[in-house]
């Protein structure tokens, strides 16, 4: 059993619901605010709901530009022959002893690479460890040049002539 300082503890979030449940039923709007936000800060109830107005609607919020919206729209791909590219799959080709490598530069400036792989080195390994491979493989690059690798595809030889 609770002591009773944590019992009326717990229990006052459920007084708080009842009383903004108890407002809801009623037909003014800003009784709610008033006293939700009276609940939450130790300012007067006029001063807190004078300053509080509701959050813009989706539609009219402004757009930041995150990630979101560039994982959406990349830009051009760079060129496929960049030295970067060239790099990065002589290097993978050349540890994983690997049948073919492709590395495309996702985003135009060499951060964000998408990398396909088919080595005779990934039979019997899971996804997970095939790609643990590569980017063993490429672990110095992604400390210094390129920020991410945005596609992986990881075959072996059989998985690769089956897909075709």
């Amino acid at each position: 059993m609770l002591p009773m300082r944590c019992a009326a503890a717990a229990a006052a979030p459920c007084s708080l619901a009842a009383l903004l449940l108890r407002r809801l039923s009623s037909s003014s709007t800003y009784s709610i605010r008033r006293h939700a936000s009276s609940a939450f800060s130790s300012q007067s109830t006029t001063t807190s709901a004078a300053t509080w107005s509701p959050p813009l609607p989706l539609s009219r919020r402004p757009r930041a530009r995150g990630f979101a919206a560039w994982a959406s729209a990349p830009g051009s791909a760079g060129p496929a022959e960049s030295p970067a590219t060239k790099a990065l799959e002589a290097k993978i080709k050349e540890q994983l002893e690997a049948d073919a490598v492709t590395v495309v530069d996702a985003s135009g400036d060499g951060r964000h690479v998408c990398i396909d792989v088919v080595s005779k080195a990934f039979e019997g390994k899971s996804a997970v460890n095939r790609q643990r491979m590569v980017y063993k493989v490429i672990w110095e690059e992604l400390q210094s040049t390129v920020h991410a690798v945005d596609q992986m595809t990881t075959k072996t030889p059989d998985e690769a002539a089956s897909n075709k």
